[in-house]
């Protein structure tokens, strides 16, 4: 197999997501402790994880990784577009790495990657009230709370706040110079 990683950190590597990736991509999305804390109700299926491929990763103009350690793959980091003056992050990881420290390496991986090859402002993250990994993972890297957005998306049978953090590319400079 041809080696395709496009950013290496310590622990983790990151490659594109291809189609081979389509079960990795539903059998994680099925599990309720990754889709709840994205804000997605509805598990997806075979099919459905290889429209999102084809329609959403390959067609779409963001940029999107599997992340992978010791040659498993771990989790998916993103950037939703790569055009506007600041890009959406998503990420997310199988339950049995969480905790580990292999989301902030791995998201770092990604916004190094972004600020070296998109010209943007800065980037931005949101996150649900109850997702303190999310939430932990973005202060560990600089991002700073922007607001909040109350009750703004119906999940798991109940109004979550929704959180917004953003990244100035000037503070991420100014971290890295550090």
């Amino acid at each position: 197999m041809v080696d395709t990683t496009v950013v290496t950190g310590e622990r983790v590597s990151l490659r594109p997501v291809e189609r081979d990736d389509a079960e990795f991509l539903q059998l994680s999305m099925t599990k309720p402790e990754i889709r709840i804390p994205l804000g997605s109700n509805d598990p997806m299926n075979s099919h459905q994880a290889t429209e999102f491929i084809e329609n959403i990763i390959e067609d779409g103009d963001g940029v999107s990784f599997i992340v992978e350690a010791d040659d498993e793959r771990i989790g998916i980091v993103a950037a939703k577009s790569t055009k506007p003056p600041r890009p959406e992050l998503v990420y997310w990881f199988i339950p049995e790495y969480h905790g580990q420290g292999y989301g902030s390496e791995a998201v770092s991986c990604l916004v190094e990657y972004l600020f070296r090859t998109v010209e943007c402002r800065g980037l931005y993250a949101r996150l649900f009230d109850f997702n303190d990994g999310s939430r932990g993972v973005l202060e560990k890297l600089g991002f700073t709370h922007e607001g909040t957005f109350r009750e703004a998306r119906f999940i798991d049978g109940e109004y979550v706040d929704t959180h917004h953090f953003g990244l100035l590319r000037r503070e991420w400079e100014a971290m890295q110079s550090v």
